[in-house]
């Protein structure tokens, strides 16, 4: 590859680079896979992208996007993300990518600091957030409606008159690609040819909002070398092949999904995108993806899911799933022949449902974005699923260590990735160096350099052990670690992760800061729940069942076996079971939904206060 009539260094390579690598190789070959609007199965090969892209771009500039102009994105994982992105890209352009479900007030904060002049909404629900947030307040802001435009004024959904906006505030994708279009000559080519070369590999390629667990959100610049560099380390502990599929299925501002879809285009490798997180369990056969990077609760939920579904058969395919699921308490590790039979024949069982409900082709599996439980990685290992954690920041392009699948060990995140330092401190604190991270955070040089040490080592706030092989296992952040009235310091987050192994927890908040002894607050996770009730033959709505007895004494049940595991000081002396559910809407989950333990223990400060007084 070479630009200007030089060979190209790596060090130089840009992300419009890696695109075009595909472009001018396997024009024609699938690059994108999605649901069209009537169900069926399309396709968008690697010309008719970077075709689409460039009409995107040239209507971009039409549009008056300046170079280094920020374009906000406001979307669940949809094909047009990939379109927008190569566009914004060719435009010289940096992405500011925003958590769908983040609230107006959030949205238009990251697009107040970030200076984005640019704003692309999935649909008018989204589109609505924008208007309530930065256009009302009188921001110079275009808007970009992604869905055609009958939804925009479609009663049915919002139309514009309801949105309180004329249509001369808002265009749509297809209008601003036509306006590309329109503008084609030889002048227009050569400023868009002109822009995308002078992206550099040193130049920002996407300013992603950290999820805020400790506070205001940053605004993390990731340049193209982070990223391209990102790829290139992890090509190489990741066997990625141009034959492969990859599903997408998160937003692009989960920097972990992010960093998953150039590394897929990277290998040359098709990017299938589900209709969303809610039907990606139903997508997943249909579009048989050959590699799976997900965050640990779709790994969950797919176990929850299928041990439901063969549980709930009846028959003897019933009771053969529950010997493999322990529901019986043989598990198929018994030195007994009859133990060995049954497990033998439970996981053949399991082992061909899951392949089934996984589109048959799956080569391998990552998990990243959150801790993964122990128990989840046993149950793919053990069922023929080779599940790779892995472990990453925002500010360091969602990758520093992973799992092989020739080297990799349950419990731990991996071995660091070619070209990344990593080491503990006296404290416990990890600290990383290496091409991947971050620059520093956009408009704030004070927070840049709290993060990073004379020697350019970044800071991450989490605590973590690395092992004579240099293995990493992260035991929790640096932030959440309880020092008790007594001085003893406590990582809470194992804590909560053996009480979230059972599937009816889908939050464990562990508070005793400054107190004598550790309490919990619990949230049901609604599905299970209603799993529970049905099958001890309980009725009741969410939060009536919460208070019921049967389900309190399975959760007292299950303290109690987490606390006979525990040393004394850590074991949970009282605890209660929340009627409602932990949101992102009322501030007490960030958009990842990690726990803001800050804005939890305010808001139940009255309950937690309560546990320390006799009355409880």
């Amino acid at each position: 590859m070479s630009r200007g009539g030089s060979t190209q260094r790596e060090s130089e390579r840009t992300l419009l680079d890696v695109f075009r690598a595909h472009v001018e190789v396997a024009p024609d070959g699938v690059a994108l896979r999605h649901f069209a609007e009537d169900g069926a199965l399309a396709t968008v090969t690697w010309r008719q992208w970077s075709e689409r892209s460039r009409a995107l771009a040239a209507g971009l500039l039409a549009a008056g996007l300046q170079p280094g102009g920020r374009v906000a994105l406001l979307s669940r994982a949809r094909v047009e993300c990939a379109l927008i992105e190569i566009a914004v890209l060719m435009a010289g352009g940096i992405l500011v990518p925003i958590y769908p479900n983040e609230l107006p007030a959030s949205c238009a904060r990251f697009i107040e600091d970030s200076g984005a002049r640019f704003a692309i909404a999935e649909d008018p629900w989204q589109l609505k957030k924008l208007l309530d947030s930065a256009v009302a307040d009188g921001a110079d802001l275009q808007l970009v409606l992604i869905d055609p435009e009958m939804r925009l004024q479609s009663g049915d959904v919002a139309s514009t008159a309801e949105l309180g906006v004329s249509a001369a505030h808002v265009t749509t994708l297809a209008r601003l690609a036509a306006r590309g279009a329109q503008a084609r000559s030889a002048r227009a080519d050569d400023e868009l040819a002109a822009r995308s070369e002078s992206v550099l590999s040193d130049g920002c390629a996407a300013i992603c909002y950290t999820p805020g667990t400790e506070g205001s959100p940053k605004g993390v610049m990731l340049t193209h070398h982070n990223l391209v560099a990102t790829c290139d380390a992890l090509a190489r502990a990741l066997p990625m092949r141009p034959d492969d599929v990859s599903l997408a299925y998160l937003p692009v501002a989960q920097a972990f999904s992010h960093t998953a879809f150039w590394l897929a285009v990277r290998a040359g490798a098709a990017i299938a995108y589900a209709r969303g997180e809610g039907a990606v369990l139903e997508d997943l056969a249909t579009l048989a993806p050959t590699v799976l990077f997900g965050v640990p609760r779709l790994f969950e939920r797919i176990e929850e899911g299928l041990e439901a579904e063969l549980i709930g058969t009846g028959g003897l395919q019933s009771v053969v799933a529950a010997w493999g699921f322990g529901r019986r308490g043989e598990r198929g590790d018994g030195a007994g022949l009859l133990a060995r039979a049954r497990g033998a024949l439970s996981k053949r069982l399991i082992q061909r449902r899951l392949a089934q409900k996984l589109g048959g082709r799956l080569r391998f599996a990552v998990s990243g974005g959150a801790p993964l439980g122990v128990d989840t990685a046993r149950f793919f290992e053990e069922h023929g699923v080779p599940l790779l954690e892995g472990y990453g920041m925002v500010e360091t392009a969602a990758a520093t260590h992973v799992n092989r699948l020739d080297d990799r060990v349950v419990g731990t995140v991996g071995l660091p990735l070619p070209g990344v330092e990593a080491r503990v401190l006296d404290d416990g604190e990890l600290v990383v160096r290496g091409a991947n991270v971050t620059p520093g955070y956009w408009g704030n040089p004070l927070e840049s350099r709290k993060v990073f040490d004379d020697g350019g080592w970044f800071r991450t706030g989490d605590l973590g052990r690395i092992d004579a092989s240099g293995r990493l296992t992260i035991t929790d952040r640096k932030r959440d670690i309880i020092v008790t009235a007594n001085g003893k310091a406590i990582a809470p987050g194992p804590i909560a992760e053996k009480l979230r192994a059972d599937p009816l927890v889908g939050q464990a908040f562990i508070y005793g800061d400054r107190r004598t002894y550790l309490t919990a607050l619990i949230e049901l996770d609604r599905a299970t729940l209603a799993r529970f009730a049905e099958e001890h033959g309980v009725a009741g709505e969410y939060e009536a069942l919460t208070r019921h007895p049967r389900v309190y004494g399975h959760v007292e049940a299950l303290v109690e076996r987490v606390n006979a595991g525990l040393p004394p000081h850590e074991n949970i002396k009282k605890f209660a079971i929340l009627s409602g559910e932990l949101t992102t809407e009322s501030g007490d989950l960030t958009p990842v939904l990690g726990l803001r333990r800050r804005a939890i223990a305010e808001r139940h400060k009255a309950l937690l206060d309560s546990f320390y007084s006799e009355s409880f």
